[in-house]
C-alpha cells in the first residue's frame, strides 16, 4: 500500500508546481489520512449493513446466480441486462466462492470501490497541490452517490475505478520512451476496457489530448511511438465491440427510456429549451455523481428550487475556477481530463451514450481534479494571512462530509429512492408462514420474489400474479381480469398479498405504457380493497418499496 501513499513518479506536473507551495507549508497528512480512513469506513460500513438488492441489481444479478462463466459471455443476459464482460467474470467468481448473497455480489464493486480510494491519492498528488489533493480526497471518500455506487451490485465502481487507474496509468507511463514501457501501457489499457465500456471515452480522450499536444509541439517521434498504446486500446475496442457490445444495441423500448428523462444531448441546440440541458446537466452532474449538494428537494419541486436548495451554484463557479486555471497552466493535462467529458457528450449528441447520473460515475475522477484544482485556486485570490480563506474548500467539502454521516446514521435514505426491503420482505412471510397458507405476489414485485425464491430457499411457491396490461383495453377490463385471479384464492383461510409501492414495469415496457394504467395511481389501493373485502387483516410488515398484508378469509367467504 505504501507505494501509493507517494507520487509513482519524482516529478509532479508542471500545472501543480506552477501554482505555487504557500498551501505546502501546512501539514495536510493527519486530514488526509482522516478522509481515507472515513472512506474507508464508510464503504465498509455500508457493505455490512447487507441491504436488500434494489430492482437494477436484481435484474443482473439474476444471471449472475444463475449462468455460468460461458453463459456469461453470451450477447443476452436475463432481462436484457449489459455488463463489461471482466465485471460479470469477477462478479461470478465472487459468488462461486462466497454464495448467492448481497454481499457475494457486491464484493467486487467493494474492491474497486476502495481500490480508487488508494490509487486516487498518487493521481491527485500529480495534478494537484496538497490542499486540492485533500479536496479531491475527501470528495472521492465522502460523496454519497460515490460511496453508494462503490457497495452496489453493478458496474458503476468498476466503471470509476477504471478511470482512476487510466489516470495512474498515465503518469506512470506517459513520458516513456522505450517500448518496454508503451507495451505495458497500451495493454493495461486494453485490458480495462473489457472491465469497463465507459472507459473507451477516457482513453480515447487522453489519446486526443496527448496527440494534439504533440502535434502542436510538432514532436513527430514521440507521436509515432504514442501510437504503440493507443493503437492497442484500439483493437482490444474493436475486438470487444465486434464480439460483444454491438450485439446490446440498445433496444426502442429503453432509447425512449432514456429520451423521456433527457439524457441525449440536443444536437444540435436549437432552443432555448435545448439551451436548459446544458444548465440543468451542470448543476445535475454536481448532484450526482459528484454528491456536492447539500440537500436534495424531490424531483417533483421546481428545477431551480431544487438546484438552490443543493447550494450548487458554488461547487459550480469552482468547478469553472478549476477549468479556466488548467486551461492556463497546462493545456495538455486540460485537454486529458476534458476530452472524455466532451467526447461523452458527443456521443450523447448521436444517441449511442446516455448522459444521466449513474452513467456519467466514470467522468467523476475527472471532474473532481478540476473542483480541487478550482478550490485551491480560489484561495489564492485572497492573502495568505487570511486563515478564514480557507472555508472555502471547507465549505465545498461540508455537503459530502456532512451526508454521508447523515447516512450512516440513517441508513434507510442511503441510495434515496434505490434502498429496498425485498428481502426483509419475503423473510417475514417465510418467518409466519403456516402449512395451508397461500402467498399471492402482484406482478409489479416477481423480479424480487424469484430471485430471492431461488438465493433465500423461500419455504412457499408463490401465486405470480398474471400482468394483464397487454390484454385489457381499460382500468375496468384489467380489474376484472384481475378479479378472476383474485377469486381463485378463495377457499383458503389465510392469504398473503405482496405487491411493489411503485406502479411497476417490465422489461421492454414503453415508458408508463399503457397510458390507462399509469394515469391511475391508486392501482395497488385498489388490489388491497379487493383482499380487504374478502377477509379481514390480522398482520402486516409496510415498507416504502413493497408491502406485505396477511389477510384471514374463512369467516368472509362462509
Amino acid at each position: 500500500m505504501h507505494v501509493f501513499l507517494k507520487s509513482p513518479h519524482p516529478e509532479v506536473s508542471e500545472v501543480a508546481v506552477a501554482q505555487g507551495g504557500e498551501h505546502s507549508a501546512y501539514n495536510w497528512k493527519p486530514i488526509l489520512w482522516a478522509l481515507l480512513a472515513f472512506g474507508v469506513f464508510l464503504r465498509l460500513f455500508h457493505f455490512f449493513d447487507n441491504r436488500s438488492l434494489y430492482i437494477d441489481e436484481l435484474f443482473l444479478g439474476a444471471s449472475l446466480v444463475k449462468m455460468s462463466f460461458a453463459e456469461l459471455a453470451q450477447p443476452m443476459l436475463e432481462y436484457e441486462q449489459k455488463a463489461p464482460l471482466g465485471y460479470l467474470w469477477m462478479s461470478r467468481l465472487a459468488v462461486v466462492l462466497f454464495g448467492t448473497g448481497e454481499m457475494a455480489l457486491r464484493l467486487f464493486p467493494l474492491l474497486c470501490g476502495l481500490a480508487s480510494l488508494f490509487v486516487f491519492l498518487p493521481v491527485a498528488r500529480y495534478f494537484l497541490r496538497p490542499l486540492g489533493v485533500v479536496v479531491a480526497v475527501g470528495v472521492l471518500a465522502a460523496a454519497p452517490p460515490i460511496v453508494y455506487h462503490a457497495v452496489e451490485a453493478k458496474q458503476y465502481s468498476t466503471e470509476f475505478f477504471a478511470t482512476v487507474l487510466i489516470l495512474y496509468l498515465y503518469i506512470r507511463f506517459h513520458d516513456k520512451k522505450d517500448i518496454k514501457s508503451l507495451l505495458l501501457w497500451g495493454l493495461s489499457g486494453a485490458v480495462i476496457l473489457w472491465f469497463s465500456f465507459a472507459s473507451i471515452f477516457v482513453l480515447a480522450g487522453m489519446a486526443f489530448g496527448v496527440c494534439l499536444s504533440y502535434i502542436f509541439k510538432r514532436d513527430w517521434q514521440l507521436l509515432f511511438r504514442a501510437m504503440i498504446p493507443f493503437s492497442m486500446w484500439l483493437f482490444s475496442f474493436a475486438l470487444n465491440y465486434f464480439l460483444f457490445i454491438y450485439q446490446y444495441a440498445d433496444s426502442e423500448w429503453l432509447m425512449y427510456w432514456f429520451e423521456v428523462r433527457n439524457s441525449f444531448m440536443p444536437l444540435p441546440p436549437t432552443s432555448v429549451a435545448d439551451l436548459k440541458w446544458f444548465f440543468l446537466k451542470a448543476f445535475s452532474i454536481l448532484h450526482h455523481p459528484l454528491g456536492l449538494s447539500w440537500y436534495d428537494l424531490p424531483p417533483y419541486h421546481n428545477p431551480i428550487v431544487r438546484i438552490l436548495s443543493r447550494v450548487s451554484v458554488f461547487p459550480l463557479i469552482i468547478l469553472g475556477v478549476g477549468l479556466v486555471s488548467y486551461f492556463k497552466k497546462d493545456r495538455r493535462l486540460f485537454m486529458i481530463l476534458l476530452f472524455p467529458l466532451l467526447l461523452t457528450m458527443l456521443a450523447s449528441g448521436l444517441r449511442m451514450y446516455p448522459f444521466m447520473d449513474r452513467l456519467l460515475i466514470f467522468l467523476a475522477p475527472l471532474l473532481i481534479i478540476f473542483v480541487a484544482q478550482g478550490s485551491d485556486r480560489a484561495t489564492r485570490f485572497f492573502p495568505a494571512s487570511a486563515k478564514w480563506r480557507y472555508l472555502l474548500p471547507a465549505l465545498l467539502l461540508l455537503g459530502p462530509l456532512a451526508n454521508s454521516t447523515n447516512l450512516l446514521i440513517n441508513t434507510h435514505l442511503f441510495g434515496e429512492y434505490k434502498k429496498s426491503f425485498q428481502r426483509e420482505t419475503l423473510s417475514f412471510i417465510n418467518e409466519r408462514y403456516q402449512e395451508g397458507d397461500v402467498v399471492y405476489i402482484y406482478w409489479n414485485n416477481l423480479v424480487g420474489y424469484r430471485f430471492y425464491k431461488d438465493t433465500e430457499g423461500l419455504k412457499y411457491d408463490a401465486i405470480e400474479g398474471n400482468d394483464y396490461r397487454t390484454k385489457a383495453k381499460n382500468l375496468q377490463e384489467y380489474y376484472r381480469l384481475l378479479d378472476a385471479d383474485i377469486a381463485a384464492l378463495k377457499g383458503n383461510k389465510r392469504v398473503w398479498l405482496v405487491y411493489s409501492n411503485g406502479r411497476g414495469f417490465n422489461i421492454g415496457d414503453f415508458d408508463e405504457q399503457p397510458t390507462w394504467y399509469y394515469t391511475e395511481d391508486n392501482t395497488r389501493k385498489i388490489l388491497y380493497d379487493k383482499f380487504d373485502a374478502m377477509g379481514n387483516e390480522v398482520d402486516s410488515f409496510l415498507r416504502p418499496d413493497v408491502n406485505v398484508h396477511l389477510f384471514k378469509m374463512e369467516k368472509k367467504l362462509k
